[in-house]
């Protein structure tokens, strides 16, 4: 007796859905596969940069840099994975305003500064039950713009008086396998 009633209940709602479907297939006058039409790939072609309108918004948000994320734990700092990329230009932030606690990351050339960026340190968690707990183990990814190749990075993190000094010239070595001649790859002199 439950079934009869649950078919009754659900007959009205197929009939009003199929009422709907109707009257969209006949408002839109597409040919449907169903109706004699194919499906056709088509070779993929060559676009040139200046007719290409999606790589053109990405070059011009983007920028030569460093993708990095970072493990701070109480005052140690590791580096988690580094990779230069084409990286978000307005996530590269050199000052932050709206942050009471900060990771602040410099990038080096041969002891020159050459970027700067200053990141959230999500050094408080609301836990529920134990109210605003302090963090002494934490994750920041952080984005760096720079014109030159970065060999060392200075990060500091004082919520846990953290700091280090580390060497990310591996960074650029998947780079420079597939592009060996690229401007931020070392030169090989006369054998």
């Amino acid at each position: 007796m439950k079934l009869i009633s649950i078919l009754r209940l659900a007959v009205p709602f197929t009939l009003a859905g199929a009422a709907g479907a109707q009257t969209n297939e006949s408002a839109n006058p597409m040919p449907l596969a169903s109706d004699g039409g194919k499906a056709v790939l088509v070779e993929p072609r060559p676009v040139a940069e200046s007719d290409d309108p999606v790589n053109g918004r990405v070059l011009a948000g983007t920028a030569n840099g460093l993708a990095l994320s970072l493990t701070i734990d109480g005052g140690t700092i590791t580096l988690n994975s580094v990779a230069a990329a084409r990286v978000p230009m307005r996530q590269a932030r050199p000052s932050r305003d709206d942050a009471a606690d900060t990771v602040t990351i410099t990038g080096l050339s041969g002891g020159r500064i050459v970027a700067s960026t200053v990141v959230p340190d999500a050094v408080l968690n609301a836990s529920e039950g134990d109210g605003l707990v302090r963090l002494t183990r934490r994750q920041v990814s952080a984005v760096l713009v720079a014109s030159t190749p970065i060999d060392t990075l200075q990060v500091s993190a004082p919520a846990t008086a953290a700091s280090a000094t580390l060497d990310v010239r591996a960074a650029y070595a998947r780079l420079c396998e597939a592009a060996p001649g690229h401007d931020w790859c070392p030169k090989q002199g006369p054998r």
